[in-house]
């Protein structure tokens, strides 16, 4: 009997030393998570007449050469609008990006002509003349109760130099918009 009790106490004992490892918590470095993220405004909408904008800077008549043979001469201003519209609440501002390739006299407020005529840049301003829009400048306006904005701008051709050929003015130039 006294072999029984031994061995029923032995076995008592290795359950309770397997049990207490099995159960024990194990202590480990504390771990750190970070959470991040990044809420952005939603887009509104660019106005469909403001998509692709073709600007005649002669109306369709041509401009005369000898109008623009001395530096600095250019061409009348001629106004558009871009419209951003159904922006979403809480849309407080948008701005806009002019990119395009710069005109090598004037890279910092002029676009390159592509066209035939020589001598001769395209000029982008807000309506105003505050603000010249070459190649990478921006500016930001606020978003109206009506959940609108009109980036009201003025372009023209511009020389230089003076001395323009006869020849086509043109310029290719994007607006892109962000939203805050």
């Amino acid at each position: 009997m006294l072999m029984k009790k031994i061995n029923t106490q032995v076995i008592l004992l290795c359950s309770a030393l397997i049990a207490g490892t099995i159960t024990l918590p194990v202590l480990a470095e504390p771990t750190t998570i970070n959470v991040d993220g990044n809420i952005i405004a939603s887009p509104c909408e660019v106005s469909s007449d403001s998509i692709t904008k073709t600007i005649a800077l002669d109306g369709g008549n041509g401009f005369q050469a000898k109008d623009l043979q001395t530096p600095g001469a250019s061409t009348e201003w001629v106004r558009f609008d871009i419209v951003i519209k159904e922006c979403p609440e809480g849309t407080k501002n948008t701005t806009i990006t002019f990119s395009g390739t710069p005109d090598d006299t004037n890279p910092e407020s002029m676009y390159v002509n592509t066209g035939t005529a020589k001598n001769v840049a395209v000029e982008i301003q807000s309506h105003d003349g505050l603000y010249m829009f070459g190649n990478g400048k921006s500016y930001t306006g606020s978003i109206l109760s009506d959940r609108t904005f009109t980036f009201r701008e003025r372009t023209r051709a511009y020389t230089s130099e003076g001395g323009v050929t006869p020849g086509t003015i043109q310029a290719v130039v994007t607006a892109n918009f962000t939203y805050q």
